[in-house]
């Protein structure tokens, strides 16, 4: 009769209970030791692994206010935020961008704009306290698109005629005009961009425009934000998945 021959998983067990055999019970109660040891070091490092994996998730990870003007469906998981300066010809390059992505992305993507008026800029904080007095008046949006429309007109214009210009705009936007220049003068408004401005800094924007994506607070930033579409809408895939 042929004798049957052991599996490797039973030559392994052998092996094991010979190396056992003949040896003391403390020399025994020492491999068992060392054994355990092995285990838990090995359980720590997985377990300090995915501690710095999540500690680095958290990291990339930014908190940033719901203030700000919105624009598509106010219920969408997804925002798009944008620090943004109206007389910034980069922003204006930008916005065919946005308007693909809230068109192709409706009800599941919106805008959260922001100002962030750079001092290189001498009419960029005025421009963002003309859009905040059409806002005021509901039409935020409609003087956001003018001046970025009208923006190589007025960039280089001195203090006086661009704030006048800046209400012809009004004017063709049919703004309460005398309601629009004491909303341009309001400190209010002046505070409102400043506060806007300063969270910017805080989560490190120091050019515009600025993108940042994710929902609720949490966001995170868009780094080389591309002005190819393709490219862009590739980020805002991967937020909603």
């Amino acid at each position: 009769m042929d004798e049957k021959r052991p599996t490797k998983k039973e030559l392994k067990a052998m092996r094991k209970l010979a190396q056992l055999e003949g040896k003391t019970l403390e020399q025994k109660q020492n491999m068992v030791k060392w054994i355990v040891i092995g285990i838990s070091s090995v359980l720590f490092l997985a377990f300090f692994t995915v501690i710095i994996i999540v500690s680095k998730q958290k990291a990339s990870e930014i908190k940033i206010s719901t203030s700000g003007w919105v624009r598509g469906d106010q219920n969408a998981k997804v925002t798009l935020v944008e620090f943004s300066d109206l007389q910034c010809p980069a922003c204006k390059a930008y916005q065919p961008v946005i308007e693909q992505t809230l068109k192709d992305f409706k009800g599941r993507v919106k805008l959260l704009y922001k100002h962030f008026p750079l001092s290189l800029h001498k009419n960029s904080t005025i421009a963002a306290k003309s859009a905040e007095a059409a806002g005021a008046q509901g039409k935020f949006f409609e003087m956001h698109d003018k001046l970025f429309e009208k923006q190589v007109d007025w960039s280089g214009m001195d203090a006086s005629t661009v704030e006048a210009t800046f209400i012809s705009y009004a004017k063709e936007l049919n703004l309460d005009i005398d309601k629009f220049k004491k909303d341009l003068n309001d400190k209010t408004f002046e505070e409102k961009i400043r506060s806007q401005e300063n969270e910017g800094a805080a989560v490190g924007v120091n050019s515009t425009p600025t993108f940042y994506i994710g929902r609720g607070e949490s966001y995170k930033k868009i780094e080389g934000a591309s002005q190819v579409y393709s490219e862009f809408k590739k980020e805002i895939e991967n937020a909603l998945r």
